[in-house]
């Protein structure tokens, strides 16, 4: 019978006369199909390996250190291994890790143990591993290992989405240079037959003008010729009348000059190269929409941010959030009046903007174009993030707006004093307006339902409510619970699901089911007061800013 590493050897191959011997090959070797008579053995890696493959696994950084056996000394047969304890130790390395410090939750060798270990409750990783398969943590390991898995595929699922767009986009672009060359050559080519006839027009008339004068000399040397044939008293009378006639004619004897001067414009094109059109680039993340629903979800408070600049006058008062990328934040502060660019990862505010009054809420339209409400000026600030924070250009509203939520070419804006939306294309023209303080006195903030822009919902921060209206400013729900006190700021995930911050309840936010709007909770603990806060789009991460630190604390989402 076979068994890895070994093979029997007729006797023509035996180096005695004893029959038929074991004969050990490199398993490296063997992997790759090779039959290569092992020379040594590693008792670290328990592999039997030859003459080349020991070279180089003396060469390794990683097994140069591993405890070899020559050829006489190493066994007949690879060990069972009882020990399942292998890899080397990240200080030590030449020593296996083997012990396990329930104190520090970590492992070592045991030279660690001996140096920084001494008093901890040390036991070996093998007796250790064998409760560790049914323990919790390895349960909740698996459990993110499996998340990771399903985020990963999602991201994989993206590319192939994002290589499909990026085909699409191609064709498009190409299609409309195209179509915008056919434009340009329509354009030319009747601006030119414009000229051609207007030239054609003006010199067949001049053409006309000079002909009929022609004529008319023509007709006076005739009757001149005639007076030389007929002299007699009337000659004088002609004569007198035909040299009136000549002077007057001559003094019409001229012709417009024609030229043709050039599009100063289109000659700049032509003279400065310029392009007929450019490819706008814009880097865009990939945006993951994970289909797992936000339901029974639990948080890991990963760290809190510092949201403080050494430019800010007064208290901060984040009154509204949005993730730019996966580690950037545009956070609006009303009370300092500016908005700022926080990077998560080096917890550091790196650009600010100050801002015509004091910044309420903010909404994304695409990847850098962001829009932000103006309280007091009444106004809508569109802010472009492609290189820091700067202003683009805004659009006069009504004063006092609010919350402001986009999509599919459409604003939804609320305003307080008295309660009302607006419905507005993105050049702020009003397409439908609602007084609805009737039903919601104070709408701080707004967002769109997930039904192609039929229906809106805002949270009344003093009625401790949520309503929902059509577009046609009639109720459609309004959602009341203990557990819905003061709500501000709310976000509508992909599914439907609709989460609210509420001033007045800590360590949680609260989720209304889409469907049957039921009222849950999602539990953040170590945020006592909060604000506003936002979600990645994978859903993996949310940002939430506690009013009573004032500082943003980051979860982690299983």
């Amino acid at each position: 019978m076979e068994v890895s590493g070994r093979k029997e050897c007729d006797d023509k191959h035996s180096t005695s006369n004893q029959g038929r011997q074991l004969t050990v090959f490199c398993q490296p070797c063997e992997c790759d199909g090779d039959t290569v008579e092992a020379e040594a053995f590693c008792e670290t890696c328990n592999e039997f390996i030859c003459s080349p493959c020991l070279k180089a696994h003396r060469k390794l950084a990683i097994s140069k250190n591993h405890v070899i056996k020559s050829k006489d000394e190493m066994p007949k047969s690879r060990k069972k291994q009882d020990d399942p304890c292998t890899e080397l130790c990240s200080i030590h390395h030449t020593e296996i890790i083997k012990f396990y410090c329930e104190d520090h939750n970590s492992v070592g060798c045991g030279d660690c143990m001996v140096l920084s270990h001494k008093t901890c409750s040390v036991k070996l990783v093998n007796d250790v591993s064998d409760s560790y398969d049914t323990s919790e943590e390895l349960v909740q390991i698996r459990k993110k290992m499996e998340t990771l898995l399903s985020r990963i595929s999602s991201y994989q699922g993206d590319i192939v989405e994002g290589i499909k767009a990026t085909d699409e986009m191609r064709e498009k672009i190409r299609k409309e240079v195209h179509i915008f060359r056919q434009e340009i050559n329509e354009y030319l080519d009747n601006a030119e037959a414009d000229l051609l006839k207007r030239i054609d027009q003006l010199t067949s008339k001049q053409v006309s003008q000079l002909g009929h004068m022609q004529n008319e000399f023509e007709s006076m040397k005739t009757e001149m010729r005639k007076c030389q044939d007929e002299i007699t008293k009337l000659a004088h009378e002609k004569i007198e009348a035909c040299q009136i006639s000549t002077v007057e004619l001559a003094s019409k004897c001229e012709i417009e000059i024609f030229d043709f001067v050039k599009s100063q414009e289109l000659e700049k094109v032509v003279k400065g190269n310029i392009a007929i059109g450019v490819i706008n680039e814009q880097k865009r993340k990939l945006r993951t929409h994970s289909k797992k629903s936000l339901k029974d979800i639990q948080t890991t408070l990963l760290k809190s941010l510092n949201v403080r600049s050494v430019k800010d006058p007064k208290q901060c008062f984040i009154s509204g959030m949005a993730l730019i990328s996966f580690d950037e934040l545009l956070l609006v502060d009303f009370h300092n009046h500016c908005l700022k660019l926080l990077n998560v990862d080096k917890n550091k505010i790196t650009f600010r903007l100050e801002t015509d009054g004091p910044p309420w809420d903010v909404t994304d339209i695409n990847s850098i174009l962001f829009a932000v409400t103006l309280v007091s000026t009444g106004e809508i600030l569109f802010i472009n993030t492609s290189n820091g924070i700067f202003k683009s250009h805004s659009i006069k509203v009504r004063g006092d707006c609010r919350g402001i939520d986009y999509r599919d070419g459409v604003f939804v804006v609320s305003f307080v004093n008295p309660g009302c939306v607006q419905l507005l294309d993105i050049q702020g023209n009003i397409m439908k307006k609602f007084d609805i303080g009737k039903h919601c006195p104070h709408p701080y903030y707004i967002s769109l339902c997930n039904d192609n822009n039929k229906s809106y919902i805002v949270s009344d921060y003093y009625e401790n409510a949520l309503v929902e209206f059509t577009v046609d400013g009639k109720v459609k729900d309004k959602i009341t619970s203990n557990d819905i006190k003061s709500p501000r700021q709310l976000v509508m995930t992909h599914d439907g699901a609709v989460i609210v911050c509420c001033k007045g309840i800590s360590d949680k936010l609260i989720m209304v089911t889409p469907n049957t709007r039921k009222v849950l909770p999602i539990a953040v603990k170590g945020v006592q007061c909060p604000f506003c806060f936002a979600v990645s789009d994978d859903q993996t991460r949310m940002f939430i800013y506690d009013g009573s630190k004032c500082d943003i604390k980051v979860f982690d989402i299983n």
